[in-house]
């Protein structure tokens, strides 16, 4: 099913002013109204779950416990604030990521200031690499949380491992399988704890030449980047239409080692 889809409101909507975002929150949504813009252009979900429409969950399957979220008070809220204020939401993530260049990964290689350092890779389903002069994890790791903005930057590895080579993947193990053989560190967005964070801590325990680290950072901070950018090509096509980013922001807040 085609996710790039009308979202939330009436595609015949008068476009007053469009807002490019990552992901429509509700927080996003309320800074669109108070912008006075009323048409929102969503890379990631609304309605939180991969179908992202307002039976979500029912048709997805495999599912544990089936069901829906159409009557869930959160969804039913959004869904009013939307009607109420006169919002459009659209989804434009399936076909922003076979643009080329993808947006996605030019606007991290911009943010992360590696241009010079992109290396084309067959194969896999992110095409690039870096290769980048030769530092440690901890300081890759430094580096893609400042230049990321981002508290939220785990790691597993050896903090002085030195590293030339970052590849890249997206959010699953099997995504991640062959630039970690192939790279010193992989940079990934959203891993899923249940599978890419144990598969490293085994094959770094068994002492085996790769996989030898993994730097993973939020949704967000790996994939925002494009919708930054978007508003500088949308503006020549619709000059009469205000047009401005609002970034998602990481969702998460993160405790200090000791109270203070």
């Amino acid at each position: 099913m085609d996710p790039d889809t009308f979202k939330y409101g009436d595609p015949g909507t008068l476009v007053t002013g469009i807002v490019f975002t990552f992901q429509a929150t509700f927080e996003v949504l309320k800074k669109a109204v108070l912008a006075k813009k009323n048409f929102v252009i969503s890379h990631e979900r609304m309605f939180w779950d991969h179908i992202d429409d307002v039976g979500t969950t029912k048709h997805d399957k495999p599912l544990e416990v089936t069901g829906t979220l159409e009557t869930d008070p959160v969804m039913v809220a959004k869904r009013k604030f939307c009607e109420e204020n006169g919002l459009v939401v659209w989804r434009f993530h399936n076909r922003q990521h076979i643009l080329r260049p993808d947006p996605i990964m030019a606007g991290l290689t911009a943010k992360l200031g590696w241009q010079d350092h992109v290396v084309d890779v067959q194969g896999q389903m992110i095409g690039i690499a870096y290769s980048i002069p030769e530092t440690t994890l901890k300081q890759v790791a430094r580096h893609v949380a400042s230049s990321l903005g981002s508290r939220n930057v785990r790691v597993i590895g050896d903090p002085n491992l030195l590293v030339k080579r970052v590849g890249l993947g997206a959010h699953k193990l099997i995504e991640i399988l062959k630039p970690l053989q192939t790279c010193d560190v992989v940079l990934m967005s959203e891993p899923q704890d249940c599978d890419a964070f144990p598969y490293l801590r085994d094959a770094i325990a068994l002492g085996l030449p790769n996989p030898q680290g993994l730097i993973a950072v939020t949704h967000e901070r790996f994939e925002e980047w494009a919708e930054e950018s978007a508003p500088a090509w949308l503006m020549p096509l619709v000059p009469e239409v205000p047009i401005e980013w609002i970034p998602s922001n990481d969702p998460y807040w993160v405790l200090p080692l000791k109270a203070t």
